[in-house]
């Protein structure tokens, strides 16, 4: 019996995955009617010997199945090219797909892209918004149960101990403004998003949202600390235990640094398996990625400066806080340097002496802030800088030269400032020159305003 097989697409609807589960079914119908002939050539092969009317009918059959095959071969190869088309454009055009249809694309063979590495791109980003997805909504139900089983418990329980209750905002920060943010805009967000290019945009118009996040950081170390020396750790344990936990309350606390140091991770790898033709996607990324390394990494300046005793200024008047960074400081020639922390504002350079010398580094505990002692603080309006000192071998340093006046004198003083790395060194000289060089636009224009 001839065995017949066709595959038609549905042109009109142009479904991918319509097309992929008639695939699917006519394969079937393949391995069949390869099933059939190699039946009928066993049996070909054991009646060879009888008579030749029979051995015709064989033939007969074993030839209507080879025709059958060759025919169904071809059909099933055009039904593979004009799907591979198919999604070919919806890639092209930043279409979305499912991960259904991931799934059934598997059960038929992968499909070809550009290349092998591009396929796997395509794959990986998939379990990346995936993963990303995932550990968002796990994230958002850490939250809760931090907000709902004691930050709320505790405002609204008549046993609540007072220490506990009048101290709320020093253990829980603004953890609740954390936990509406992530549960009511960024998690639904982010399930939407089935494309890296989603993501990126979903990152970059959130983020002013981001920002509280230097707020949580800079109250960590005062929670931490209070944690630390309460008495009412029976109150906590029993909340614990209600909501099931099986770490205690400062291990939750934690969460929120550990997720927003975590961020960037993920965009990196997307950042690398997002498609070099689609520049729009990988622009998004890339901002994406260096907002959501600006916002941890300011987050860890704030806590160094809440570690800065001993001055007894306004920082407002500092203007913004910049960078700040561990150098080797030699002052006005000194042989032997001497450790200190740097902080640079908008306006001024603040020295400070770290309570414990230490190694050149930026990496910090989230939890213990560093203690630092106050020293001294220049202007940039008295500031002067050179980029390369002729005995500076490693190129890891620079010189701040002050200049001020004392009474009648003309006062200077020297500071060769040495850098872990020449990367670090870089980055202060070229913040330290741009912002001489707004100071010098501003005073020029304020002078010809004058003028006017």
């Amino acid at each position: 019996k001839e065995e017949k097989s066709s595959v038609t697409l549905n042109t009109e609807t142009g479904n991918p995955e319509e097309d992929l589960s008639k695939l699917a079914k006519s394969k079937e119908n393949m391995r069949q009617t390869s099933s059939v002939m190699d039946v009928c050539h066993t049996k070909y092969i054991e009646l060879s010997a009888g008579s030749n009317s029979t051995l015709r009918h064989i033939r007969t059959a074993k030839q209507n199945v080879d025709s059958s095959w060759t025919k169904f071969s071809e059909q099933v190869r055009n039904a593979e090219r004009e799907i591979e088309r198919r999604y070919k454009e919806q890639i092209a055009d930043n279409a979305t797909t499912d991960n259904a249809s991931l799934q059934e694309t598997s059960s038929v063979g992968s499909l070809d892209f550009n290349d092998e590495s591009e396929h796997v791109a395509f794959r990986n980003t998939k379990m990346l918004v995936q993963e990303l997805v995932n550990t968002e909504q796990a994230y958002v139900r850490d939250l809760k149960d931090v907000v709902v089983g004691y930050k709320t418990r505790m405002e609204q329980s008549a046993d609540c101990p007072a220490a506990l209750k009048t101290n709320i905002d020093t253990i829980f920060g603004n953890i609740e403004e954390i936990y509406n943010f992530h549960s009511k805009i960024f998690l639904g967000e982010l399930e939407r998003c089935s494309e890296s290019s989603n993501v990126g945009s979903v990152f970059c118009t959130n983020i002013t949202n981001f920002e509280m996040y230097a707020s949580y950081c800079k109250n960590k170390p005062r929670s931490e600390n209070f944690l630390s020396c309460t008495n009412e750790g029976a109150y906590l344990k029993q909340c614990q235990r209600e909501v099931n936990h099986i770490l205690d309350l400062g291990s939750y606390l934690l969460k929120p640094v550990q997720r927003i140091m975590k961020y960037h991770l993920i965009l990196e790898k997307l950042l690398k398996y997002a498609p070099a033709r689609n520049a729009k996607r990988k622009e998004e990324l890339q901002r994406a990625l260096d907002i959501m390394e600006r916002v941890p990494r300011y987050a860890n300046d704030v806590i160094h400066l809440m570690g800065l005793e001993g001055y007894n200024g306004n920082f407002e008047v500092l203007g913004q806080l910049l960078l700040q960074e561990s150098f080797l400081v030699y002052i006005n020639g000194q042989r032997k340097a001497t450790p200190r922390q740097i902080f640079m504002f908008q306006h001024a350079i603040l020295f400070s002496k770290p309570a414990q010398p230490k190694a050149v580094s930026r990496k910090i505990s989230v939890i213990q802030a560093p203690k630092y002692s106050y020293k001294n603080h220049v202007l940039l309006t008295q500031v002067g800088i050179t980029r390369f000192l002729s005995d500076d071998i490693n190129n890891v340093q620079f010189e701040i030269k002050v200049f001020k006046k004392e009474g009648q004198k003309n006062v200077g003083e020297s500071f060769v400032i040495q850098a872990g790395t020449t990367a670090i060194r870089d980055q202060w000289i070229d913040k330290i020159e741009h912002l001489l060089f707004q100071q010098f636009a501003n005073l020029k224009n304020r002078a010809a305003s004058s003028v006017l």
